[in-house]
């Protein structure tokens, strides 16, 4: 099904909560997913991938002007990579770089420009003089009802129950939608 590129952030960053991602993190992750969405949309998938994995904190260790990310998801390390080049680290490691589009596109929607190479599995990130990338204007976008799906999944677990104790606490809209 077609889905606008603020449908998409949308439902990634209640999946990436849903994914127990802390919401600073769910935030980047969802500009992220809607970099993607417009320009590699058949990426997505990969944002599915990376909320299949436990979202735990990653190490970080700096040696002169490099930092090194070592452990924990994506969903994290991206946004951290991306916040250390933008607060003037010459190079980052992230150590056995899974899904490195994403990591990109988290350089990307801060308005980065990057070199990136691979060392065996690491990724290897630096800032270069390039112009940064372009966001390409929103267009309507394909996305698989059984990856949507996987989305709408992890997004429900932050849904509160529909009982009656809930809705004596607060939950819901009530008997009319003007409480």
């Amino acid at each position: 099904m077609k889905r606008s590129i603020n449908e998409i952030c949308g439902m990634v960053l209640k999946a990436a909560r849903g994914a127990d991602v802390p919401l600073g993190h769910c935030e980047d992750l969802a500009k992220a997913a809607g970099y993607m969405a417009a320009t590699d949309p058949a990426a997505l998938h990969v944002i599915a991938d990376i909320l299949a994995v436990q979202s735990h904190q990653p190490s970080v260790t700096m040696q002169g002007d490099a930092l090194r990310i070592q452990g924990g998801s994506v969903a994290l390390a991206g946004p951290m990579a991306a916040d250390a080049i933008r607060a003037g680290v010459n190079k980052v490691t992230i150590a056995k770089a899974r899904a490195h589009v994403v990591v990109s596109a988290f350089f990307a929607v801060h308005g980065i420009a990057i070199s990136h190479r691979f060392e065996d599995e690491d990724l290897i990130v630096s800032k270069s003089d390039q112009a940064a990338p372009v966001i390409p204007h929103a267009r309507p976008v394909f996305v698989s009802d059984q990856l949507w799906q996987v989305f709408n999944d992890y997004a429900a677990k932050t849904y509160v129950p529909a009982t009656e104790a809930s809705r004596i606490a607060g939950a819901g809209a009530g008997l009319t939608d003007n409480d």
